[in-house]
């Protein structure tokens, strides 16, 4: 029997990833079967935490996959979007939530954004959680970091 971080690599094979409007994300209309399983193992990941909220960034892929999450973790989702040089969380975060930072693959600039975002809000980030590793996950200091995967399934290495 095999656990959700072991079958996350074949749901990730079987989704892709695109870019979109804030960094990589999982194509997760192609099977939403598949992002369930992604999904879990994030939940497998994130199971030392005490989780109120999931926050992501609010492109359309990453939104479910933090759905997929949060329900999972009975929490609750806020967005973080950027209009007209404003950023800010959907719905607000308020002082002393414990969020966890979920996305696909985190780019550096838009995971410290988010750090500094729920700082201001003065709440505690409890974890940041990806689908694949990145240097970005490296610069985190002081907050438990996770990754599924450290490539691509059939990438070439």
């Amino acid at each position: 029997m095999t656990t959700p971080v072991q079958d996350a690599g074949a749901a990730v094979r079987k989704l892709g990833v695109s870019p979109d409007t804030y960094g990589p994300s999982l194509d997760t209309p192609t099977d939403p079967a598949a992002t369930e399983v992604v999904g879990a193992a994030l939940v497998e990941l994130l199971t030392k935490q005490t989780v109120d909220q999931v926050a992501v960034w609010h492109g359309a892929d990453d939104a479910v996959l933090a759905h997929v999450v949060a329900r999972q973790l009975g929490a609750t989702v806020t967005r973080a979007s950027e209009l007209e040089g404003v950023v800010g969380f959907h719905p607000p975060v308020t002082a002393g939530t414990r969020i966890a930072l979920v996305g696909t693959a985190w780019e550096p600039a838009r995971l410290r954004t988010l750090l500094n975002l729920a700082a201001t809000a003065r709440a505690e980030v409890v974890a940041v959680a990806a689908v694949l590793a990145t240097p970005a996950l490296a610069e985190v200091t002081g907050t438990p970091t996770a990754a599924l995967l450290t490539e691509l399934p059939g990438e070439p290495r």
